[in-house]
């Protein structure tokens, strides 16, 4: 089946920020998709997380294709609201051979929404 849109070159990213502890959702966060690679992951899109803490990307299949790559691999990262410090990615949990809807939930723990990130 095509993306929600019913063009065969749609996918389409969608889904909620929120805080882990308490189910706050996260307004005004960026929220960037990537195609893991080999050697450079491509960049799909990016939204900023709405009242509800949702966000919608939609990208085509020429932002990924590569030689026999048919589906992305999609994996997250979420930024504050100034979109200068990551507090959450999904790097570790790549979505293989994405489908042309996917909808994740993430769960961004308020040790990381206060302060920088420490390496650990």
């Amino acid at each position: 089946m095509a993306g929600s849109t019913g063009n065969p070159d749609s996918w389409r990213v969608s889904g909620s920020v929120e805080e882990k502890e308490t189910g706050r959702p996260l307004v005004g966060f960026v929220v960037a998709a990537f195609d893991q690679d080999l050697v450079f992951d491509d960049r799909l899109g990016m939204a900023i997380t709405d009242k509800d803490g949702l966000f919608e990307i939609r990208f085509a299949t020429a932002q990924f294709q590569d030689f026999f790559e048919t589906e992305p691999d999609i994996y997250l990262r979420v930024y504050d609201q100034k979109g200068a410090n990551e507090v959450f990615e999904t790097h570790q949990a790549v979505r293989h051979n994405a489908s042309r809807d996917e909808t994740f939930r993430l769960r961004v723990p308020a040790r990381n929404l206060y302060g920088p990130r420490s390496a650990s």
